[in-house]
């Protein structure tokens, strides 16, 4: 081997090793479960819950769309929104509702209520999985004049929250008619949603379950290849948009995606505003 591709290699090599060696040393960054500070936007309020899954309070975002009627007299659809890495509550809170709100005002979407929760760093697993769905959902629903029933229910999110929309989604059929994700794929999950596919599909298909995976072509655009085959298979509806010259980049996938994504997610909830009996 020529002497000084072997330096270069050696150089190289031991180079990845202190890189390696800290980040591994390096502490990970606490998460901050309630951050009450909010973008300046119209219709956001910040809440606190006292959550027994994870054993602290955890904070979460919900915005009501405009004339909302608190009478009870009407009933909303209602829009999780689930933030990526390294995000909270409210750092999706006020981009992702203005987008709901242009779409209320286009009529593809009736008025509804979207809810932010805090995910920390979870992936929405574990004891974040318990909040959302033993505590914080049942929480909106009782405090909120929402139509409680999977049929007005969607889920959405980026990166570590589109994973997380479509893993929450398939865990609990029972909950939510459709999953939106932007620049998420299928990791560690894979072999349990597909099972989950194949165990739920009847609940799913009862629900008029669909999925819209948005990704860049830079962004890992194959990343839920498996899923879309398996939904297929059980003729479940599951969209696949691959963006062109998009990396994994929130503001550029509102950019080239927004309008399609609050699109699809108005149509699964279009039934759900409905008077009260």
């Amino acid at each position: 081997m020529n002497r000084t591709l072997q330096v270069f290699l050696g150089v190289l090599a031991l180079g990845v090793a202190i890189s390696s060696a800290i980040a591994q040393e390096r502490p990970r960054r606490e998460v901050s479960w309630v951050n009450s500070k909010l973008p300046e936007s119209p219709g956001l309020s910040h809440h606190v819950l006292p959550s027994k899954a994870l054993g602290r309070d955890v904070g979460y975002v919900v915005w009501k769309p405009e004339d909302f009627d608190d009478s009870g007299a009407t009933r909303y659809g209602v829009i999780y929104f689930l933030h990526g890495m390294g995000g909270n509550e409210s750092a999706d809170a006020g981009g992702f509702s203005s987008l709901v709100r242009s779409a209320v005002k286009r009529g593809v979407m009736p008025p509804v209520i979207c809810v932010f929760p805090n995910g920390g760093r979870s992936g929405y697993r574990g004891e974040v999985e318990t909040m959302i769905v033993d505590e914080l959902i049942p929480l909106i629903d009782k405090s909120y004049p929402t139509k409680a029933e999977a049929g007005s229910r969607v889920v959405a999110g980026f990166s570590m929250g589109g994973a997380g929309s479509v893993r929450l989604s398939l865990l609990h059929p029972e909950l939510f008619c459709a999953a939106a994700s932007w620049g998420g794929g299928m990791w560690r999950d894979s072999e349990t949603l597909l099972a989950a596919v194949d165990r739920d599909a009847k609940a799913l298909k009862a629900n008029a379950y669909a999925t819209l995976l948005i990704n860049g072509d830079q962004d890992r655009p194959d990343a839920y290849a498996s899923l879309v085959e398996k939904l297929s298979a059980h003729a479940i509806p599951s969209q696949v948009v691959v963006l062109e010259d998009t990396p994994h980049n929130l503001g550029l996938y509102y950019q080239r995606s927004g309008k399609q994504m609050t699109d699809f997610l108005g149509e699964h909830l279009k039934p759900a505003q409905a008077a009260a009996p």
